[in-house]
C-alpha cells in the first residue's frame, strides 16, 4: 500500500482503487463518479500530504486534514524496554483510556457469570 499512496473510497468507506500518482487517481475518481451505481461522495485520500479530494455530483473540493484534539491514549512502557510483562510480575498489562464519541454510546461490556450463584 505504501507505493499506492492515493486511495479512492466510496460513501460507505469501501476502497475502490489505489494509485501511485495523484493525476491517475483523480481522473479515475471523476470517471467513477459518473457511473450510476457509485455511492457518492467519493473521497480521494493522500495520506502523506494529509489532504483529500471529495467528489460529489456538483463539486470536486479539496479537504485539508486538521488535528483539532489529541486525547490520551495507552499507558505503554517505553519502546527501548526489551523486558516482557512476564519477566516483571509486579507490572500489569498496559491499559487504554476509552473516550466515547459524543452522540455514540459506549460499547456494552460483556457480563460474566463467574462467581455469581446460579
Amino acid at each position: 500500500m505504501d507505493e499506492h499512496r492515493f486511495v479512492v473510497w466510496d460513501a460507505d468507506g469501501r476502497p475502490l482503487g489505489a494509485y501511485c500518482d495523484f493525476d491517475t487517481a483523480h481522473r479515475w475518481a471523476h470517471l467513477r463518479r459518473r457511473q450510476a451505481h457509485t455511492r457518492l461522495p467519493l473521497t480521494l485520500d493522500d495520506r502523506v500530504a494529509q489532504v483529500s479530494r471529495r467528489l460529489s455530483h456538483a463539486r470536486c473540493e479539496l479537504v485539508a486534514w486538521a488535528e483539532f484534539a489529541v486525547l490520551p491514549g495507552c499507558d505503554l512502557p517505553p519502546l527501548d524496554t526489551t523486558a516482557t510483562l512476564a519477566e516483571h510480575p509486579h507490572r500489569t498489562a498496559p491499559t487504554c483510556v476509552h473516550t466515547p464519541v459524543i452522540g455514540h454510546p459506549a460499547p456494552a461490556r460483556a457480563q460474566t457469570t463467574q462467581g455469581n450463584p446460579a
